[in-house]
């Protein structure tokens, strides 16, 4: 409660054809109180498409649970070539800490049903996260992103990277992301996250 957590990140790919092309994000949360945190999620890929969304994240599970369930409810405005309409996500979150001989980490996984105005189906949305945390020291970390509309090919994305801890409230972290979708790729991500004492 009373905490946010900010995160922004750029990425720059270059697809098969030889064209460079870059996404830009950022994602930003306040603790509204120990039930409700509210944030907003901003996003644009290259000229051709992103989204601007608020969202509010209540927990599922009791406090200190093994297992920490939350649910977070996204709406607001997505555009492809400058056409906006209206998005709206539902995402289901579980994480796990746990403790090995290089020190503790954390694993998540996020399940998201994703609509934009406009769309023939739903999008859903399955990611994975696992890394550990070495204080001083560059931190391992690997996501997995996958999604999938009906009628069009599963497409993912695999970004293993390394965190840098800046401060004790900052960190950068830098990460290879390997694509596949309409067209593979391969791409450079650079991250800032800050959480306020």
């Amino acid at each position: 409660m009373g905490q946010g957590f900010a995160s922004a990140s750029a990425t720059l790919r270059e697809t098969k054809t030889g064209e460079w092309r870059h996404e830009l994000s950022y994602f930003g949360e306040y603790g509204w109180s120990d039930r409700l945190t509210i944030g907003v999620d901003l996003n644009q890929s290259h000229h051709d498409s992103g989204h601007a969304l608020l969202f509010a994240r209540i927990p599922l599970s009791k406090q200190n649970s093994a297992v920490p369930l939350a649910l977070a409810i996204s709406a607001g405005g997505a555009h492809f070539r400058g056409d906006w309409g209206g998005m709206y996500r539902v995402t289901l979150s579980a994480g796990h800490g746990f403790q090995t001989e290089h020190g503790s980490g954390w694993a998540s996984i996020d399940a998201t049903y994703e609509y934009r105005h406009g769309a023939d189906d739903p999008t859903w949305k399955l990611d994975a996260t696992v890394g550990l945390n070495n204080p001083g020291r560059l931190s391992p970390m690997l996501q997995i992103e996958t999604s999938k509309t009906s009628g069009q090919s599963l497409s993912y994305a695999i970004i293993p990277s390394l965190r840098h801890e800046i401060s004790a409230h900052q960190e950068v972290v830098f990460g290879l992301e390997y694509t596949e979708a309409d067209q593979r790729s391969l791409g450079l991500r650079v991250r800032s996250e800050e959480a306020p004492a």
